[in-house]
């Protein structure tokens, strides 16, 4: 053993209630996964133990081999928990582009682990469905760091100081001022007008801009230029123009306007499914599977999700349950991102961290979009509770304009220019420039004849 004793507590002392990774050697192949169940047993000698579920093809290799080696995870490897706990399916080699060092044992050790434990097995216990094998200590390696990276029902989590905000180093927001924002505006707003916005916010640094929806335009005469912008649009390298669909008929029409990517949904309510699109939660789902597969077939992206996912203007209270059902269908369709709308701006902080904390597993890989109103006031504070939580995409219309026509007090999207601020203060990028973005803002003030929800673009 050439470690002390001390160097042993203070390596478990990292682990907490921490992330780890068991590593070992299949023949020439490094093997890993995402374990969660890893403890001391025992000083002198030094020993661990290792829960595997007999499962995994992980908990094989270590039977046959008798070594392995825990890496603890820091705060910072959130993606490397993440690859290894089979989360990541994109990434067929999960040791791929690391560059590991090989333990006395034979095992892999990863790059940056808080710490690291390298064992041969000293005996092997049956635990039904899965084996609790306890390692004997060959080497270990302890950090300074004491940050680990955390997983508490089912949700990943930094463990950082106080006065250090869990959260992401980046965000990014799609902007729907030119759909939903402008969409219950009575004043029509020029084709020239929007095209104009449309490269403006291209050049403000917005990669994802909602410019339309193919709906009836006698009863969105906002949208009724939809072919044409779409015709005319600016084309930026990176950036996505997208369209919201709210039928096959509006899906036909984006397909033959050249449209890249789709939007579309389904209310959590009966009573808004009958008021937005004059059908039943059963039949949209039904008629989203069809869109979905005809989207794909003309090689359209598709986001698509639940509306009015917590609460309803009419129907009040919305079941957790019953939104994470309806997301489970969306995901089973194959969509490119799930998108969760607080349509009524009925969300509060709480609702919205236990409504990710069920979602994000759930999704996997697919990208989670939150679209959050600011009806009530709760806007930023819902949004900062989804970003804590995990979230890192939302929706946000320049000026805070917007809202559903079909839910009279559904008024105000959060903000770009509101929600940029404050992520940039927070030491969140988003590649937003927001003087550009206030400017557009104060403008369409001054066209619109009236004052704009928004906040920073009067101090700016």
């Amino acid at each position: 053993m050439t470690f002390n004793a001390n160097d042993f507590k203070r390596a478990m002392g990292q682990f907490a209630s921490g992330v780890t990774v068991v590593t070992t050697m299949h023949g020439q192949t490094p093997i890993g996964v995402t374990a969660s169940s890893f403890t001391s047993l025992s000083l002198d000698p030094p020993l661990v133990l290792v829960s595997l579920s007999k499962k995994l093809f992980t908990h094989n290799v270590i039977a046959d081999s008798g070594v392995f080696a825990v890496n603890v995870l820091a705060a910072h490897q959130l993606e490397l928990g993440m690859r290894f706990a089979g989360m990541k399916p994109e990434i067929a080699d999960r040791f791929a582009g690391l560059e590991t060092v090989t333990a006395v044992t034979g095992s892999p050790l990863l790059p940056d682990s808080l710490a690291w434990v390298d064992c041969t097995v000293w005996a092997m216990y049956d635990g039904g469905d899965h084996t609790i094998f306890v390692g004997e200590v060959r080497d270990l390696s302890v950090s300074d760091l004491d940050m680990p990276l955390l997983y508490h029902n089912r949700l990943w989590r930094r463990s950082e100081a106080l006065e250090i905000p869990t959260v992401p180093l980046e965000a990014t927001l799609v902007e729907v001022g030119l759909r939903d924002g402008i969409q219950r505006e009575e004043k029509f707003i020029p084709t020239e007008m929007k095209l104009e916005y449309a490269q403006k916010l291209a050049d403000a640094g917005l990669r994802q801009i909602q410019v339309t929806s193919f709906v009836n335009p006698k009863i969105v005469p906002q949208m009724a230029d939809a072919e044409e912008l779409f015709a005319r649009l600016p084309r930026h390298e990176g950036v996505i123009y997208s369209a919201l669909v709210l039928n096959r008929r509006g899906l036909e029409r984006a397909i033959a306007a050249g449209v890249q990517q789709v939007e579309m949904g389904v209310p959590a309510s009966e009573a808004l499914a009958r008021k937005n699109a004059n059908t039943t939660i059963a039949d949209g789902m039904a008629d989203m599977a069809e869109m979905v597969e005809r989207a794909r077939l003309h090689g359209l992206r598709v986001r698509a999700g639940v509306q009015a996912a917590f609460g309803c203007a009419f129907e009040g209270h919305i079941e957790q349950g019953k939104v994470i059902g309806m997301a489970r269908q969306f995901l089973a369709m194959g969509i490119d991102e799930l998108s969760l709308a607080d349509s009524a701006g009925l969300g509060n902080p709480q609702a919205i961290r236990r409504m990710v904390q069920e979602l994000l597993p759930l999704a996997g890989s697919v990208p989670v979009v939150f679209h959050l109103h600011d009806t009530r006031g709760q806007g930023l504070a819902n949004l900062l509770s989804a970003l804590k939580s995990g979230v890192t995409m939302f929706d946000a219309s320049f000026g805070g304009l917007g809202g559903c026509p079909f839910i009279p007090t559904a008024k105000g999207n959060v903000a770009t220019e509101d929600t940029t601020y404050m992520l940039h203060e927070m030491g969140v990028q988003t590649g937003i420039d927001l003087p550009q973005v206030a400017a557009l803002s104060r403008r369409m003030e001054e066209f619109l004849g009236q004052e704009l929800p928004a906040r920073m673009h009067r101090l700016i």
